[in-house]
């Protein structure tokens, strides 16, 4: 199987989905606030970070996976 380049199309996908996974990792670290807002933070950071991680998976994914040889 030979591995396809990533189109425009995927490499805004996985630059959006890191800059989503960043954001949201930093929303659950972030500290101070009210505990109503660290709970709120910590819910948007959380799907924030998942949401990022699910569009790197599907740019990798449609562009080809990841391979790996045993050479």
């Amino acid at each position: 199987m030979g591995r396809r380049r990533m189109t425009t199309a995927n490499l805004v996908m996985l630059v959006l989905g890191l800059t989503a996974f960043v954001g949201g990792v930093a929303l659950v670290l972030r500290r101070g606030g009210s505990e109503a807002g660290v709970y709120a933070r910590r819910i948007a950071g959380t799907m924030l970070a998942s949401l990022g991680a699910a569009l790197i998976i599907f740019a990798v994914g449609l562009a080809g996976g990841l391979e790996f040889s045993n050479a």
